[in-house]
């Protein structure tokens, strides 16, 4: 899994210097944000990779090299997903205002809105248990739906389509659910990777199955990646493309394509974490949480 991507991101770095390249030539030009950014902190930042860069690659049996001469120090994809984080944040605490249980904002209102509609989807594909994921996978959503429709603000750029940020994003939701099987599981957390196979079974075909689990789990985080980050870089090449023909109405059809495909996707992020994460709960406290929640709803009803 780490080879793959680790092979993923040296491709990417590549590329990274090929573009750099071309754009000391007067081929392309950076977006003046990104370009404000590495001018300001580009030296300082260079100061720090010299300093802790070559010992992280090392880890990894890979060398680190400097960026090439006009090559960005501060690549373009860490400068929207930087971006990114300071919108939502921005975004939340303006929306959220001051809680108010009798006289809700509108944007506590929207707020909560959303904060239902994930908690619904999570109890469709979890259950009762999975309300104790609605910060996370809320957190995904937010992150990738507006990181998504970046792209579509001239001037700025889509952090998810790059490889870098939707790795880390692919990894984030792999650690966080199998870090959460051993939590709520422990040692038992292995039984899912054996078919939950006892006995006689469990040293013949109990351990082809684990094989097999870990296999799938592995590929996990790329395919998550992969999917994420074609989809979108696609879309932006396809928007790129269209607006060459500059027909009036090619502006509008490129937006509605890339706010739908924005939406999709994102809800194909979620819904694969969501399924991973169903994969953790402990059936008997699974189990007991559905009981006492028809127990509660058949109290409301009378």
């Amino acid at each position: 899994m780490l080879a793959a991507l680790m092979a993923l991101l040296q491709a990417e770095h590549g590329a990274a210097g090929e573009h750099a390249e071309s754009a000391a030539g007067g081929a392309h030009a950076e977006p003046w944000l990104v370009e404000q950014v590495n001018h300001f902190l580009g030296p300082a930042v260079l100061n720090i990779e010299r300093a802790i860069m070559p010992s992280i690659y090392g880890l990894f049996g890979a060398q680190w090299h400097e960026p090439a001469q006009g090559q960005l120090i501060i690549p373009g994809h860490v400068v929207w997903a930087v971006l990114l984080v300071i919108l939502c944040s921005i975004a939340v605490l303006l929306m959220r205002g001051k809680l108010s249980v009798d006289k809700p904002s509108r944007g506590q209102q929207a707020l909560e809105v959303i904060v239902e509609q994930i908690r619904d989807l999570l109890g469709q594909v979890i259950g009762p248990y999975g309300r104790r994921y609605v910060p996370v996978i809320g957190s995904f959503a937010v992150f990738i739906l507006i990181g998504n429709l970046m792209g579509l603000v001239p001037g700025l750029g889509a952090p998810t389509e790059n490889i870098n940020v939707t790795g880390a994003l692919g990894i984030t939701s792999f650690l966080y659910y199998i870090s959460m099987g051993f939590r709520q599981q422990g040692l038992k957390y292995f039984k899912h990777f054996t078919g939950g196979l006892t006995g006689a079974l469990l040293p013949t075909i109990g351990i082809l199955i684990f094989v097999v689990e870990i296999l799938s789990n592995s590929v996990r985080p790329v395919t998550l990646s992969l999917r994420l980050f074609v989809n979108m870089f696609a879309d932006h090449q396809i928007a790129a493309e269209f607006l060459k023909l500059a027909p009036p109405l090619v502006p509008i059809f490129t937006i509605v394509l890339g706010v739908f495909v924005s939406f999709v996707q994102t809800f194909i992020f979620i819904m694969l974490s969501m399924v991973y994460l169903s994969e953790t709960v402990p059936h008997e406290e699974h189990d007991t949480e559905e009981h006492g929640h028809g127990h509660e709803a058949a109290a409301e009803a009378h």
